[in-house]
């Protein structure tokens, strides 16, 4: 079952996993996908890009990985060549640090980008000790520098890099939630294989940002990141945005997850009874994206019934909320049998248990288990089999753990954070 609203910002497409359902006990568990398809012009004009960055200049940053270049220099590079994602009026501000923090460069127009350019090519030659890492105080001094440059018409976005482990790993936590609350976008890059990830997933997670990975032995993929972020940035067409979801009696989300562009959980905030919330933050203006609802329905009689509404609200930079208003959706019930299933949720679906696995793979790895690392790669791989191409790539990384494993009882840093990296991505 699908059905599509057409709206003037965002097109939203909804469809349940199967046509029709037969509940047997009390209630059942079932998905709906949501797609929000910006409008053609829906985003308007662009909005403007208010950017810190937050560069780790540490010591083991001058390490070359097999790579013929150092992580500084590699990431000198990437970041200026993203730079012409940026617009002239878009402004950047650049943190160094280490076993201190400085801000190096001031919130300054990109229109000045000799001058950009200079400070991240000298990035290493301020006064930052490299004998540590204080990731806490770098990004401290960045979330000051960018509330001075707030405003109504443009986004704040905060990238932070680093290379190892850090100290204030809680101050890390509490800022990331208040970047979330203040409405800063927040993106946190690891470089090479000894930055806490558990940390890192963590700070994504509380400011409902992204992480990424720069492999250590792959030389372009500092600018692959780069690239990808500041362009993402400079498509950004919609902020703020919102999911509400207003549930009929009984009926019950158990989960949300985004799907596309890449799978992550989103949290739930029950803001009044039956009425829920999911921030998405930023939407790029020409891409659509996509999620899956984890529902309990209950036992209902034959026919179509409503289960909940949705609504999307946005901001598309004049600072002014407006709302797709509410859109339905619905179920149909019989005591026939359940329907045919819908393919496009079922691949999503498919994707999301691939996920789920790979949580419990880290965690077994983590703690130890063996046994039970051996038992969930050898799920992934299975199930990445069935998949067939789209999944090539998670299934050959499945038999990596499993080659490792056999041969030395341990899987490798690098392998651990390429099934991770892998795993959260869709339509390979």
């Amino acid at each position: 079952m699908s059905q599509a609203i057409s709206k003037a910002k965002i097109h939203v497409e909804r469809m349940m996993h199967r046509n029709s359902i037969a509940v047997a006990g009390e209630s059942i568990a079932s998905y709906a996908l949501l797609k929000l398809i910006p409008a053609v012009g829906g985003g308007g004009a662009s909005i403007g890009i208010n950017m810190a960055m937050v560069l780790d200049v540490s010591g083991s940053m001058y390490e070359e990985d097999g790579t013929g270049k150092s992580r500084i220099s590699r990431v000198q590079e990437a970041a200026c060549s993203a730079l012409n994602f940026l617009r002239p009026n878009d402004s950047i501000a650049i943190v160094a640090f280490a076993n201190n923090a400085e801000l190096v460069l001031p919130t300054t127009l990109v229109s000045q980008k000799d001058k950009i350019i200079d400070v991240i090519m000298r990035i290493d030659m301020f006064n930052v000790d490299a004998g540590g890492t204080s990731m806490d105080q770098g990004i401290e001094l960045a979330l000051a520098e960018l509330q001075k440059s707030t405003g109504t018409g443009n986004i704040s976005h905060l990238v932070v890099l680093t290379d190892g482990e850090t100290s204030g790993e809680q101050l890390c936590k509490e800022y990331a939630k208040a970047s979330a609350e203040k409405k800063i976008n927040f993106s946190v890059i690891g470089v090479g294989t000894e930055w806490n990830s558990g940390l890192i997933k963590d700070l994504a997670s509380l400011s409902n940002g992204k992480w990424h990975y720069i492999d250590v032995n792959q030389v372009d993929s500092a600018q692959k990141v780069f690239a990808s972020e500041f362009q993402s940035l400079a498509a950004v067409g919609f902020r703020d945005v919102q999911i509400h979801f207003r549930l009929m009696k009984d009926i019950k989300i158990r989960r949300v997850r985004m799907v596309v562009p890449e799978i992550k959980d989103l949290p739930l905030v029950e803001v009044e009874d039956r009425h829920s919330v999911a921030q998405l933050g930023t939407l790029e203006k020409d891409k659509t994206s996509r999620y899956i609802l984890d529902l309990s329905l209950p036992k209902r009689p034959d026919g179509k019934f409503k289960l909940l509404d949705v609504e999307i609200t946005f901001d598309t930079g004049s600072g002014v909320k407006e709302s797709s208003g509410l859109i339905p959706i619905e179920m149909a019930y019989t005591a026939a049998g359940n329907g045919y299933i819908n393919a496009e949720v079922a691949k999503h679906i498919d994707e999301v248990q691939i996920f789920e696995l790979n949580k419990n793979l880290q965690n077994a790895i983590s703690t130890g288990n063996t046994q039970e690392a051996t038992r969930v790669a050898q799920s992934i791989e299975k199930k990445g089999e069935v998949m067939g191409a789209r999944a090539a790539k998670k299934t050959m990384l499945a038999k990596q753990v499993l080659a490792e494993i056999n041969q030395g009882g341990k899987v490798s840093k690098k392998t651990q954070l390429a099934v991770d990296d892998a795993a959260r991505a869709v339509d390979e």
